[in-house]
């Protein structure tokens, strides 16, 4: 049977989700799915019971247990999830630039297709009857090229859409930089809650050991801040300056990620897309140009 205390703790959380706040407890690099109500309530009988529960659901009891807010609780719950949803968010926006590249290449070969490549076989066909004996005039194989190009444009095109809506983008980004934005965010969140616990009597090791675990920072994290908090003074403890440095350096993060991890995205897909398009049209021209040129030469 929960305590009143455990029962508040879980009241507050229930509330923060229902305000539509997004909480996760995963201990991966990448957040898990958000809490829900129903996992909530879960939590809360393991823990009344004795159960096994995640490290960072304990950490947040603990957390609350010492200070009585739920400040900490909620950074610290959500910090990660809001980070990756931000690069997210960021890298699907480049994603919807690609697919409108994507749609304009399909949009352009399917007319190349029916309207253009029947003019340029049409005077390949005619280059063939004016050609002189011994004269080769070579075989076209830019109607199978171009039926195979739409196919594979369609087939990428569906294959990006698919990687979008599950996640692959964000993972993208996640690797571009935006893994370490949202590790800085963490371990600013979790210096804010070592501060606050460390203000309301605890250790310091203990209070770096449970910021770091309701933060979800990853073991090499959980090492550099109790290495720093080990190193400052009772006046550096209190100061906001290595949360706001951390903060800042995730800033500058995620401004190098929106600057050259876009890029990268758009000019590799992107590109694709182009260089096939313009492989495939220019082609036939210079085959047939090619062809031309021989019988002006002969």
């Amino acid at each position: 049977m929960p305590t009143p205390d455990l029962q508040i703790f879980s009241n507050d959380l229930r509330a923060a989700v229902r305000a539509g706040i997004e909480l996760e407890i995963g201990d991966q690099p990448i957040p898990g799915s958000k809490l829900s109500i129903n996992q909530l309530d879960s939590l809360e009988t393991q823990y009344a019971n004795n159960q096994d529960v995640p490290d960072r659901y304990r950490a947040a009891v603990k957390t609350w247990q010492k200070t009585g807010s739920m400040v900490p609780i909620l950074e610290g719950l959500s910090t990660r999830k809001r980070a990756w949803n931000r690069i997210g968010k960021l890298f699907r926006g480049a994603m919807a630039y690609v697919l409108l590249v994507g749609i304009i290449a399909i949009a352009a070969l399917v007319y190349y297709k029916l309207h253009i490549l029947p003019e340029i076989e049409a005077v390949r066909a005619d280059l063939v009857t004016i050609a002189k004996p011994g004269q080769v005039i070579s075989q076209s194989f830019a109607g199978v090229l171009s039926t195979a190009m739409l196919v594979l444009f369609v087939i990428m095109f569906l294959a990006l859409i698919w990687w979008m809506l599950t996640g692959g983008v964000a993972k993208a980004g996640w690797w571009m930089g935006g893994g370490a934005h949202m590790r800085c965010q963490a371990l600013a969140a979790a210096a804010r809650t070592t501060q606050l616990l460390i203000a309301e009597g605890v250790e310091p090791a203990e209070a770096a050991k449970l910021g770091s675990s309701l933060a979800g920072l990853d073991p090499e994290g959980r090492g550099e801040l109790l290495y720093t908090v080990q190193g400052l003074d009772d006046d550096e403890l209190r100061s906001p300056a290595l949360s706001d440095y951390l903060l800042m350096i995730a800033d500058r993060q995620y401004l190098f990620t929106r600057t050259w991890g876009l890029d990268v995205l758009i000019v590799v897909f992107a590109g694709i897309f182009t260089i096939l398009f313009v492989l495939l049209a220019y082609g036939p021209f210079a085959s047939l140009l090619g062809d031309l040129s021989k019988l002006v030469r002969a």
